[in-house]
């Protein structure tokens, strides 16, 4: 199997341990820019590194990156220490991470655009590690995860409810990411209309949206 990267290891090591439940605690107290001022980060590994160029101000990018990773490893804290460690086996296991999981990860983490995105995404690994969606169907979802703007995520539910019975006006150009994005398909109707697909069904329920 091939041996994931440095930062990949750090990242899996910090999703395995128990110290994410007490993360979690923290920043529903403290809220984001108080936990990143605080010390109890410094105890993680990846994220104390990750803080400490955020402190740095080396630049906006490493800001932005620090608060995706912390916002992604606190959605972990609501499951127990078996199934994260179970999930991160899975993902290891599957040809299409190939033993670079924490690797993988960090790159879907620095792709997405916005600091909210990753805690859809860890929504969406908590599913896979429930057994919930299968590996084929998280990748797809992450994928529509980072195609989709993400001021338009808040409207996936409303879309959702949409029958071709009942079409409603929607922007134009917010169906056109959807169908982008592979959550929105042609009914194939003669008077055609945009409806959701079953992996944007998927992406609200798995995203708790």
């Amino acid at each position: 199997m091939t041996k994931d990267t440095k930062r990949g290891c750090a990242l899996v090591s910090a999703l395995k341990s128990d110290v994410i439940v007490d993360l979690g605690k923290e920043y529903a107290e403290l809220g984001i820019d108080s936990l990143i001022e605080s010390n109890v980060l410094e105890s993680i590994p990846f994220v104390s590194t990750t803080v400490g160029l955020y402190k740095a101000a080396s630049s906006v990018r490493d800001q932005l990156f620090t608060e995706k990773v912390i916002r992604f490893l606190t959605h972990f804290s609501d499951l127990s220490d078996a199934e994260r460690i179970n999930m991160t086996e899975r993902l290891n296991e599957d040809d299409k991470f190939a033993g670079k999981a924490g690797a993988r990860l960090i790159e879907i983490i620095e792709r997405m655009e916005s600091e909210n995105k990753p805690e859809v995404a860890a929504e969406f690994l908590k599913a896979f590690a429930r057994e919930e969606i299968e590996f084929n169907v998280l990748r797809r979802l992450l994928v529509a995860l980072e195609r989709i703007p993400s001021f338009d995520i808040g409207e996936l539910a409303a879309f959702t409810a949409i029958t071709p019975d009942q079409p409603v006006e929607m922007d134009e150009a917010f169906l056109d990411g959807l169908v982008n994005a592979g959550l929105g398909k042609n009914n194939g109707a003669w008077k055609s209309v945009i409806v959701p697909t079953e992996l944007c069904m998927t992406f609200v329920n798995a995203g708790k949206l």
